[in-house]
């Protein structure tokens, strides 16, 4: 027994001496971070979704997964690669992301840079209400522009039986009116919203008693295209309806003499409109080229393609080097400026080269040289035409069913003076 006891004793110290001498490494804790993943992108942007892509980390054992921020916050944590499509994203939204790196022991790199992008408007269409299309806000015959939609007035209008009009324009996020190497219209980006709302004032000594709003005529640039519709407001005035129909809305109201004028408003069928807005089967707006906003209108006190530039809504414009349309009620202004300017804006977007009323060889456009214009030839149809209410013969034959009284003195002064 002492041998056995001798041996085990023996066998104890020849352990202790192996496990004393033992020299394998004690394992260690990962502290070591990922590099910060760099070249963050995004692409692909639609209306819900949009593609990140980055470099990948590195790490001294392995990047175990990626995680992204979404504005802020972590809304990712388990990416295992080094692209992401982040979806269920709103339209015409701003959005901020970043990735960071991980690995197996949750040690999280530094942040990416920050992409920023904005979603993109889904297409435009027009919908059965008005009040549906984003275009005012509170109390809707009150006519204020929604947010994001920008009043804008012309130096020069068209006549339309005296309806006052408010002018609207909305463009997509992030987008500008672009100069189009001239005065007249300014290139527009897909989206775009054009509105024009007419409306009589039910006593025009006294604006405070309210309106009489009838219709608004929308233009929407779809896919590199404009499309146009109409609504017809309701009685109540709580809303308007598209209508492709053409009507007729009698009218009554107050002038500024106190006298009571009864009009048969026409309001226009989709093919009236697309009468005057098309060139060339191509259909475009008619009141907004740049000579024809450089002026300081009423709602703000600086030149109003200055002040569209200042707000971000047009770009490359300079209004020193824009020419200006004349207002044609201006009486400081020579009766040649006055009478063109009139011209251009009523009736040259039929009578011009493409347009509806091309075949009298007619040019009525401002930018036209007069001798090119035709007007001295056709003097005596002018003056006629602008005085007549039959619908077959009247001109302008869409717009208007009475005469425009002021303006036929002008140009009666102006076609009495021209000379070949």
């Amino acid at each position: 027994m002492k041998i056995v006891s001798q041996l085990c004793n023996f066998f104890l110290i020849l352990l202790l001496i192996s496990c004393g001498s033992d020299d394998s490494p004690v394992a260690t804790e990962d502290t070591e971070a990922p590099s910060t993943p760099l070249q963050l992108t995004a692409s692909s942007i639609t209306e819900t979704s949009a593609q990140l892509s980055w470099e990948a980390a590195t790490d001294n054992v392995g990047v175990a997964s990626y995680q992204l921020y979404e504005n802020g916050t972590l809304t990712e944590t388990a990416i295992n690669a080094t692209s992401f499509a982040v979806t269920s994203l709103s339209e015409e939204t701003t959005y901020n992301f970043k990735v960071t790196a991980i690995d197996a022991a949750g040690n999280e790199s530094g942040a990416s840079n920050t992409v920023t992008f904005s979603t993109i408007a889904a297409p435009l269409r027009f919908e059965t209400n008005l009040s549906d299309m984003g275009i005012y806000t509170g109390t809707f015959s009150d006519l204020t522009p929604a947010d994001g939609v920008q009043l804008y007035e012309l130096n020069s209008t068209l006549f339309t039986d005296y309806a006052k009009k408010q002018r609207l324009v909305r463009l997509p996020n992030d987008t500008k009116l672009e100069y189009n190497n001239s005065d007249l219209l300014p290139k527009f980006p897909d989206n775009t919203l054009i509105a024009k709302t007419f409306y009589y004032y039910v006593n025009e000594g006294d604006p405070s008693q309210g309106k009489q709003i009838i219709e608004t005529r929308v233009l929407l640039k779809i896919e590199g295209s404009w499309q146009v519709g109409n609504y017809v407001w309701n009685g109540s005035m709580t809303d308007a309806v598209y209508s492709e129909a053409g009507s007729v809305d009698p009218i009554s109201y107050i002038d500024t003499n106190g006298e009571t004028q009864n009009i048969n408003y026409v309001i226009p069928s989709k093919t009236d409109c697309f009468t005057c807005h098309n060139n060339d089967e191509n259909t475009f707006p008619i009141g907004m080229k740049l000579r024809s906003m450089n002026f300081t209108p009423s709602y703000v006190s600086q030149n109003q393609l200055d002040y569209f530039s200042g707000i971000g809504l047009l770009d490359g414009v300079n209004s020193a080097s824009i020419s200006i349309l004349p207002d044609w009620t201006d009486e400081s202004l020579d009766i040649f400026s006055r009478a063109r300017a009139y011209i251009d804006i009523n009736c040259a977007h039929c009578h011009q080269p493409g347009g509806p009323v091309s075949n009298f060889g007619l040019d009525f456009r401002l930018e036209t040289p007069y001798e090119g214009t035709g007007i001295y030839a056709n003097r005596g149809e002018i003056e006629a035409r602008t005085q007549s209410n039959i619908p077959s013969y009247m001109m302008p034959q869409l717009g208007r069913t009475i005469v425009h009284n002021e303006a036929v003195v002008m140009l009666l002064q102006y076609l009495d003076e021209i000379e070949p």
